[in-house]
């Protein structure tokens, strides 16, 4: 299954500095997809929109919760507003 998330340049640098916190094995994939769709997409001011899988999704929040608290706060709570959105609603 399929997500999509919006990420402002700012926090897509961080979700890739939490990733890189990561075993590469683990992560490369995963950062190679998320730099190929912020290359090929034309973020505006509310951010670039990435479609990942759900499992991809949760290796994210993973990384992310490694970090400190006070780095990640409005980030993780940016994901979960759009993650309990409707399917049809804008991000």
């Amino acid at each position: 299954m399929m997500v999509t998330v919006t990420l402002r340049d700012d926090e897509g640098r961080l979700v890739i500095e939490a990733l890189a916190e990561l075993p590469f094995k683990a992560v490369f994939e995963l950062i190679g997809d998320l730099n190929r769709q912020a290359v090929d997409g034309a973020g505006g001011p509310g951010g670039q929109a990435y479609h990942i899988g759900r499992d991809d999704l949760e290796l994210m929040l993973r990384a992310l919760a490694q970090l400190p608290y006070e780095r990640v706060h409005r980030l993780l709570a940016a994901l979960r507003t759009q993650l309990t959105q409707s399917p049809g609603e804008p991000a």
